[in-house]
């Protein structure tokens, strides 16, 4: 029974981080907003972040409030699951890394999924694809830069897959670092 309880916590947990930083990337790569998709994660979101935006402003297109909305549903989990309360500190700097690591991965499968069904179905105007491939160019944008002309060839994904992979290696390896210079 302890089990499924913690399952079930787990999925609500990553569902609501999984919505919240949705929302911020959404905003910060200026998605579209009369995307169907869109919409919903806005009608899903809304209820949380229009009171916490009074208190947490957003900066240009960086929706501030999204994102602590995400790293506090990740620092409760532990709080969920019974672990206790022992060091806030601690806990809200573990959520703010596995947030950040959770949005390089997204972005990671984002890249992947818009890679493949560029393949697959060239051109195709679904709105999930439209979205991905508006999340994913502000990523892709930098590789293509630094990359020349390949005959219609584009390596850009495999670019940005490698640095967002070296990130996911680096962040938590600085993080052990950061906490043992205080411990």
């Amino acid at each position: 029974m302890a089990n499924a309880l913690q399952y079930l916590v787990n999925v609500a947990v990553s569902l609501a981080t999984f919505l919240f930083l949705a929302r911020f990337l959404l905003q910060a790569c200026r998605a579209d907003f009369y995307n169907p998709i869109s919409q919903g994660i806005v009608r899903f979101t809304d209820p949380v972040l229009k009171p916490a935006r009074m208190l947490i402003p957003g900066y240009r297109n960086l929706d501030f409030a999204a994102f602590l909305a995400a790293v506090l549903v990740q620092f409760a989990e532990p709080l969920l699951l019974g672990y206790g309360f022992a060091n806030a500190g601690l806990l809200f700097a573990r959520a703010l890394v596995s947030t950040f690591l959770l949005m390089l991965m997204f972005l990671r499968w984002s890249i992947i999924i818009a890679a493949i069904f560029s393949f697959l179905a060239p051109g195709s105007y679904h709105p999930a694809l439209r979205l991905l491939d508006q999340i994913t160019e502000p990523v892709l944008a930098p590789a293509r830069r630094i990359l020349p002309p390949m005959g219609g060839l584009d390596l850009s994904p495999l670019i940005a897959i490698v640095v967002l992979v070296m990130l996911e290696m680096i962040i938590p390896d600085l993080f052990t670092r950061f906490l043992g210079l205080f411990m």
